[in-house]
C-alpha cells in the first residue's frame, strides 16, 4: 500500500503514528512545496509540488500518484484540501481513495460564514457571525452584539489575521484589513476540541473529547481527553449531520449550559495526539477503510484522563548532508 500525504509540513508524527500498522513493504509519500519541510523525515519518498494554487498543480499531482501507485490520499492543509476537494473524481479514476472531504462539507468547513450557516440550520449553539459591517453595527445598537469582538477571514487557518476588537473604531479598521472578513461574537469559558473520525460513507467510527490547557498560534499545545457523555453525544451529532469522511477536528468553547462549536476542520488537527495516546487509532481504522475492510464504531473507546504536551524537536546539521539524508530514500 502507498499513502499519499499532501502537504505534509510538520506532521511527520501523523506518518509515524501510520506506519505503526503499515506492512513492510508498505510506503508514505510526502508532498510539499519546499525541501524545508521537517514532516519529510518520515516518509519514504518526498515530492516537491508546484505551489497549490499553481494550475501545474493538481496534473503533477496526479501524475505523482499514477507514477507511485498511490492508493490513498491525505492531506493536512486547509487549502490544499479546498482544491482537492474539486477533483475526487479525478484521484478516484486512477484507483485512489481520497480522505478528502466531499465539496460541500469543504465548503461548510473552509468558509467560516458557511460554517456558521449550517451550524445554525442544524440546531448547534455557535457565536453570532456577521459578514456585513453594517450589520453587525445595527446589531451593536440594538444590543444584540456586544464588544469585544472578533473579526477573522471567512477562509484562514491557523488564526492567521485574527484580531480582537474592542470599539468601533478597531472593528472598522480590522475588518478592512483584508477582504471576505467576518465578524463574530466572542465566547469565553473553557475551551474544547473533538476529533471525530467518519467511514467512508460519512458514519461516525470515533468521538474523542479534549480539554485544552494551552494553544500556541492557533495550534493545541497541551491537553487532556475527557469522558463526557454530554460532549460524546453532541460530537456524535455534529459527525452524522456533516457526514465528513475521515478526521474531523472540531474547536468549541463550554459556557456555562452550553457548549458553543466555532470551527470544523475536515483532517488531522494539531491535537490529535492526545486522542491517539488515549487510544483513539484514527490511522488504524483508516487504514482498514482504505483496504475496504468493515469498520465497526469505536465510540467510547478511549481513556480519559489521558494528556499531551508538545516541546520543540530541533532537527539539522550541514546543509548538502542534512537534505541528502532525507531525500536518500527517494
Amino acid at each position: 500500500m502507498n499513502i499519499l500525504f499532501s502537504c505534509i509540513g510538520r506532521r511527520g508524527y501523523i506518518a509515524e503514528y501510520f506506519r505503526d500498522y503499515l506492512e513492510p513493504n508498505d510506503r508514505i509519500i510526502g508532498t510539499a512545496n519546499s525541501e524545508w519541510t521537517s514532516g519529510f523525515r518520515a516518509c519514504d519518498l518526498q515530492a516537491i509540488m508546484p505551489d497549490i494554487l499553481n494550475s501545474d498543480y493538481i496534473p503533477t499531482l496526479i501524475t505523482l500518484c499514477q507514477e507511485q501507485k498511490i492508493d490513498a490520499i491525505l492531506s493536512f492543509n486547509d487549502q490544499d484540501i479546498d482544491v482537492l476537494s474539486q477533483h475526487l473524481d479525478e484521484f478516484r479514476s486512477f484507483g485512489v481513495v481520497p480522505i478528502i472531504p466531499s465539496p460541500l462539507v469543504n465548503e461548510i468547513c473552509f468558509d467560516k460564514y458557511r460554517t456558521y450557516l449550517f451550524l445554525k440550520e442544524h440546531g448547534f449553539d455557535t457565536p453570532e457571525t456577521y459578514i456585513d459591517l453594517e450589520n453587525a453595527l445595527s446589531a451593536i445598537d440594538t444590543g444584540k452584539l456586544a464588544f469585544p469582538l472578533i473579526v477573522k477571514p471567512r477562509c484562514g487557518s491557523a488564526s492567521h489575521n485574527v484580531f480582537t476588537a474592542h470599539n468601533i473604531n478597531e472593528l472598522k479598521i480590522f475588518f478592512n484589513y483584508a477582504p471576505n472578513m467576518l465578524i463574530q461574537e466572542m465566547i469565553t469559558g473553557q475551551e474544547y476540541g473533538f476529533d471525530i473520525c467518519n467511514d467512508l460513507q460519512g458514519q461516525v467510527l470515533a468521538v474523542v473529547p479534549k480539554r485544552k490547557i494551552a494553544m500556541r498560534s492557533g495550534e493545541t499545545d497541551q491537553a487532556e481527553t475527557c469522558d463526557t457523555p454530554s460532549l460524546i453525544d453532541l460530537g456524535l451529532r455534529l459527525g452524522q449531520k456533516l457526514g465528513h469522511i475521515g478526521p474531523l477536528d472540531v474547536d468549541l468553547f463550554v459556557q456555562g449550559s452550553k457548549t458553543f462549536i466555532l470551527e470544523l476542520n475536515p483532517r488531522f488537527g494539531g491535537g490529535y495526539p492526545v486522542s491517539h495516546l488515549a487510544g483513539a487509532q484514527f490511522p488504524q481504522l483508516i487504514l482498514k477503510m482504505i483496504k475496504g475492510e468493515t469498520v465497526q464504531p469505536q465510540i467510547g473507546q478511549f481513556q480519559s484522563g489521558v494528556i499531551m504536551m508538545k516541546e520543540y524537536n530541533v532537527m539539522g546539521g550541514k546543509k548538502v548532508d542534512f537534505f541528502r539524508s532525507i531525500f536518500k530514500m527517494s
